[in-house]
């Protein structure tokens, strides 16, 4: 199925459009081809036209999907489930920020690790409570590794 099609899809239904791997592979692939065909022709204008059309294609599908699911629609068995039920995590735990958890001078909060983790100067031990940065905190809460503590 083509983008546009796809887009078109999203567009209609009120629910998030289950996109199969095997349709997103089989659009990369034509892309693909057709960027090569382009190239492969010199035709620098068209190739330029044709980018840019797929940038504002695929800028609009995720965005429309993202909207879909942070209105609480659920993506099914589509293949980007996972990265749409992650953007709603993560403006879940965006909101944590306001609900008043303490934050010290160095903008560091509480937060309890869910699970070990060694990742460049954080080191965190599971069931323990640490304080880390706020950005930090937020992104491993949008990936269940923390959760914020209130004190």
């Amino acid at each position: 199925m083509e983008l546009g099609k796809i887009l078109e899809e999203e567009v209609m239904l009120r629910k998030i459009y289950e996109i199969g791997y095997a349709s997103i592979a089989e659009e990369i692939e034509k892309i693909s081809k057709t960027l090569s065909w382009c190239s492969r022709r010199g035709e620098k204008g068209i190739c330029n036209e044709l980018i840019e059309a797929l940038d504002r294609a695929a800028s609009s599908l995720a965005k429309l999907r993202i909207f879909k699911t942070l209105g609480g629609i659920d993506p099914g068995d589509s293949f980007d489930k996972e990265i749409l039920r992650s953007v709603s995590h993560l403006v879940e735990s965006y909101a944590s920020i306001f609900k008043g958890y303490p934050m010290d001078p160095y903008e560091r909060v509480p937060v309890r690790s869910k699970a070990d983790l060694s990742m460049g100067n954080i080191r965190l031990r599971r069931g323990y409570v640490h304080m880390i940065h706020i950005v930090i905190a937020v992104k491993l809460a949008a990936c269940g590794i923390v959760e914020f503590i209130e004190i």
